[in-house]
């Protein structure tokens, strides 16, 4: 029974995933599409051509990057356990998610408390989970992107230890109608 229920959570993650994927897709496409209707009869147009070449660069970039995500995660990733220095961890994510925005300085701001934390985990998997983290936090402030990241250590009543690793931008922030659904997966506030 438990492992008909994981498969059904497997399968109902599935679908969410290719209606994400789909409606991601299709952003990347509009202005492609847009552009496309327009080229006979603009295409002597200077501005329409720099447009033209932006649009596809960005599409490009887009759907490249979501094949990219899409191929990560099928990949077969279980029983992982390697030691991870944190720091060493959050400044190759950082790296990672700044090569999506290499014409544009991104700063990283880190504070540790002092402190140097190790764990133990899936290396690849971390550093992807925290780049596209932190490539969030980029996208948020595009004109002065600024990714503020600090660590500190917990211990629960039972003796486990965490380390929590906070991760800020420098943009407005989210309505309160989209706050409400951040808990989703794949949430996105663009339409």
């Amino acid at each position: 029974l438990r492992r008909l229920e994981v498969e059904a959570s497997n399968l109902r993650m599935i679908k969410t995933m290719g209606e994400r994927l789909a409606h991601e897709v299709g952003n990347a496409v509009v202005p492609l599409s847009t552009h496309q209707q327009l080229f006979a009869e603009k295409y002597d147009d200077p501005e329409f051509r720099a447009s033209l070449n932006t649009a596809l660069t960005e599409g490009v970039k887009r759907i490249s990057r979501l094949g990219q995500q899409m191929l990560f995660l099928a990949q077969d990733r279980t029983g992982m356990a390697d030691p991870i220095t944190v720091s060493q961890l959050i400044e190759d994510a950082f790296r990672e998610a700044q090569k999506h925005y290499q014409e544009q300085t991104v700063y990283l701001q880190y504070e540790t408390g002092g402190q140097s934390f190790m764990l133990t985990g899936d290396r690849v998997g971390l550093k992807h989970a925290l780049a596209e983290v932190m490539l969030n936090a980029v996208q948020a402030n595009p004109p002065m992107p600024k990714v503020k990241v600090s660590t500190h250590a917990d211990t629960d009543v039972d003796g486990t230890r965490w380390v929590h690793i906070d991760i800020q931008d420098s943009g407005t922030g989210f309505t309160k109608e989209a706050a409400r659904k951040v808990p989703e997966p794949f949430f996105t506030t663009r339409n």
